[in-house]
């Protein structure tokens, strides 16, 4: 018998979701999301179109890695046409997502507002932050003298199941 490091067959999302991740987007609009991320989501946000990482290298690099909202905004502006082509590849990313219940989302009207809190709400639930893509892997380590870590190492409250968020019967009883 064989031991495996890693087992994709394991246990994943769909236990928890076992039918997709139910989004209600108006009183007459419903969408239900797959319940793992494909990875094919992320080709339109992580393009070499798009060029996201370039500009984060960009920013930090024009400031030195202490980047504020002055060099967001000028590298933004060496980059016109990228608000346009973000919200292209946002839209993109949920017609992958959605398949043949995107016209459905497009019928409910999602407004800028509606697109962040229901992407905010599914990288939760998908355990995706997109800042650690881009983030090095040692970025929260520090050599510093008067550093001390605020915790202990090891905690004895860690949850074992990654991805767990846990229920809450009102995040879709908001305002709307």
């Amino acid at each position: 018998m064989s031991s495996h490091v890693i087992d994709l067959t394991a246990e994943r999302r769909e236990v928890q979701f076992p039918h997709g991740i139910p989004v209600k987007l108006t009183d007459h609009h419903e969408v239900v999301f797959p319940a793992e991320l494909p990875a094919a989501a992320l080709d339109p946000i992580l393009s070499d179109e798009l060029d996201l990482v370039g500009l984060l290298a960009d920013v930090i690099n024009s400031s030195d890695g202490d980047a504020g909202i002055k060099e967001v905004v000028n590298a933004l502006f060496r980059r016109p046409s990228l608000p346009r082509k973000f919200l292209e590849a946002i839209r993109e990313t949920y017609a992958i997502l959605l398949e043949d219940q995107h016209q459905e989302f497009l019928n409910a009207k999602p407004s800028v507002p509606d697109y962040v809190r229901l992407t905010t709400g599914l990288a939760r639930v998908y355990g995706v932050e997109l800042g650690k893509l881009f983030r090095s892997a040692d970025s929260s380590e520090s050599d510093s003298q008067t550093s001390k870590p605020t915790s202990p190492a090891t905690t004895e409250s860690t949850p074992d199941a990654s991805g767990f968020v846990p229920d809450n019967p009102d995040s879709s009883d908001s305002a709307g």
